[in-house]
């Protein structure tokens, strides 16, 4: 199972670092994501800043919502609240991430946008290996929304049981509600 995550991560990771129109696919998936009856309905979210290759969803930021973004705390994700961009600053791992003094988020959420390598329709997310999603997921409450490229949509991602899936995939060209 392992290896299979590795070969996967492997080959996500390339396709990832040869991307090149990440900007304009990223405005695809925002204006997707604003045509989205649940992200219309939605007040809390909880987002991530995008690293060099994954899809920028808070581009333009979203005035209408409380917005919680992820800092690294030891070997876990604390949610803090978000106003602007501007109150980013470089975190663990170069990420961009409120600091330590920002608004708790807690837990609960409307809605959870939750990044990937690589995801599949019956909700299956291949993560970058450190966990730090799985472990927020098993305590967060609020529904589950990957976000992705359509390259990023594979067949299948191998799954462990502390793999948490997600309730829908988002990607600029459709919103794939998940199921088994």
């Amino acid at each position: 199972m392992r290896d299979d995550k590795t070969a996967l991560r492997t080959k996500m990771r390339e396709i990832e670092g040869s991307r090149s129109d990440v900007r304009a696919l990223s405005s695809r998936l925002v204006r997707q994501l604003g045509s989205w009856p649940l992200w219309s309905a939605a007040r809390t979210v909880c987002a991530f800043a995008a690293l060099r290759g994954e899809p920028d969803a808070l581009d333009p930021w979203p005035d209408d919502k409380r917005v919680a973004l992820p800092r690294v705390a030891a070997d876990e994700l604390v949610f803090h609240w978000v106003a602007s961009r501007m109150e980013l600053l470089p975190g663990k791992f170069g990420i961009l991430e409120p600091s330590a003094e920002a608004s708790h988020a807690g837990n609960e959420f409307d809605l959870i946008l939750v990044p990937g390598l690589a995801f599949d329709l019956r909700g299956g997310r291949l993560g970058r290996g450190k966990g730090f999603y799985d472990r927020f997921l098993a305590e967060a409450r609020g529904l589950r929304a990957g976000v992705c490229f359509d390259d990023q949509i594979v067949d299948g991602v191998p799954s462990e049981p502390h793999d948490l899936r997600m309730d829908f995939v988002v990607t600029p060209s459709s919103i794939y509600r998940c199921g088994s």
